[in-house]
């Protein structure tokens, strides 16, 4: 092998663990990212079933007021 190929071989495997250095730095960011996202939709989920729990008693009260509506009519009609 000449020295002209083994440099030429050296300058391949330079690139190729630039590259992979480069990919292991990105999934890293891809990693971290990935944890803030799920921290996140946990949290949006938290709020989402909040909300969901209110507006459940919003309605559960409306039904209340409306009962009692329609009891006060019964009874003046009667």
């Amino acid at each position: 092998m000449s020295i002209e190929s083994l440099g030429q071989l050296e300058s391949r495997l330079q690139n190729l663990i630039d590259k992979l250095e480069l990919s292991r730095m990105e999934v890293e960011d891809l990693r971290s990212a990935n944890s803030r996202l799920e921290e996140e939709n946990t949290q949006l989920k938290q709020e989402l079933s909040a909300w969901g729990d209110r507006v459940s008693a919003l309605l559960g009260k409306l039904d209340v007021v409306s009962e009692e509506e329609t009891n006060q009519e019964e009874e003046a009609v009667a």
